[in-house]
């Protein structure tokens, strides 16, 4: 019989939450691969996250499981579980899948997107289009951008492209977390998440696709032209 955790609370946005104990593990360890601190290769040891969690090792088992699934953690038989690395092929093959995903997802959100949709997207656009990028940005600039492609995609209404792209998006935030040289890469406003959402609006799914697969082709660029 599996073990019942104990719930914890915590404050976000909408109020007062409870997690179970695996919850609260997740969110910690997940943080933490995601700042930097546990770098890849780091390994995770079971009952050093439990103490660094203040939960017991069954719940640290299944926030390692979840992180795993999240394709954030990596497990080696005999050996336990360490922080993805994230390799040449293995970016390649998630920027396929991202690219695959969000280019079905524009199509389909181009004669889908409501005024309130358009409106949000937007609003979430402009603030990431008119930014000074610098280091101590970006966490939140990185948050943000996964906000403006997770509501696009949640927009849709189909939970497994949502679910797909939650996977591409962590392993591009874990990559984020260990590169940090593009960070002043750009000077200036680019206007690439307002001019994606012109080119959605205008209700050809043709367009809608050539713009996010551009969008998305740019970004991948700039990270092979950053890693070997």
């Amino acid at each position: 019989m599996a073990e019942k955790q104990p719930l914890d609370y915590a404050e976000n946005e909408d109020g007062w939450e409870f997690k179970t104990s695996g919850e609260k593990a997740y969110e910690i360890i997940y943080q933490k691969i995601l700042r930097g601190e546990f770098p890849p290769g780091f390994r995770l040891s079971k009952r050093k996250m439990a103490e660094l969690t203040g939960v017991s090792v069954i719940p640290v088992a299944e926030a390692l499981k979840r992180l795993e699934e999240d394709g954030l953690v990596e497990s080696k038989p005999q050996w336990g579980a360490f922080v993805t690395i994230p390799t040449r092929k293995k970016i390649i093959e998630l920027y396929m899948l991202r690219e695959a995903v969000e280019c079905q997802v524009a199509r389909i959100f181009s004669e889908t997107m409501t005024s309130e949709q358009e409106n949000e997207l937007r609003e979430i656009g402009r603030k990431l289009d008119n930014v000074c990028y610098a280091d101590e940005l970006q966490e939140d600039l990185s948050k943000l951008h996964y906000q403006f492609h997770s509501k696009m995609t949640a927009f849709t209404g189909f939970a497994l492209l949502e679910a797909t792209l939650r996977k591409t998006s962590l392993f591009y935030l874990l990559y984020k977390a260990i590169r940090h040289n593009r960070a002043n890469e750009w000077k200036e406003s680019r206007y690439w998440h307002e001019l994606l959402v012109d080119q959605i609006k205008s209700g050809d799914p043709d367009k809608a696709e050539a713009a996010m697969r551009a969008h998305i082709r740019e970004s991948y660029q700039a990270i092979l032209r950053d890693i070997k």
